[in-house]
């Protein structure tokens, strides 16, 4: 690949912070939510399904940007599992339940999952 313009580098930097920001408020979510959730975990909880979303367009232009490279492909397939894995917590009554599925699902999925993108972008962002 060639040099990475200016937006280029940008869009990949931004990303990786945003990665950094989703396990955050995964982390918040394991920590905090309860039977007696505090509203800030809910709103939490829509965060990060936009910065999933935000991700997940992120995603179709580096697809694009590094020429459909199969890596990345089969990261952002990745990525989807995680995805799938927390659209259980709607089928889920209770708030131990939706801490149980982080805990022992999402947040192992997601965690391994952002280190392996992470070290995909990491060479394109250090300087």
């Amino acid at each position: 690949m060639s040099e990475l313009t200016v937006e280029q580098h940008q869009l990949l930097f931004d990303y990786d912070q945003l990665l950094n920001t989703i396990s955050d408020a995964l982390e918040y979510l394991e920590k905090n939510i309860k039977e007696e959730a505090a509203p800030e975990v809910q709103q939490v909880f829509q965060d990060v399904l936009l910065a999933l979303d935000k991700a997940s367009t992120s995603h179709e232009q580096m697809v694009a940007l590094f020429n459909e490279d199969i890596n990345l492909i089969t990261l952002i397939g990745d990525f989807h599992d995680v995805v799938k894995l927390l659209q259980q917590w709607f089928e889920l009554e209770t708030n131990e339940e939706k801490r149980q599925l982080l805990v022992e699902k999402v947040v192992p999925a997601y965690e391994s999952w952002r280190s392996q993108m992470q070290s995909y972008v990491k060479p394109y962002i250090v300087h």
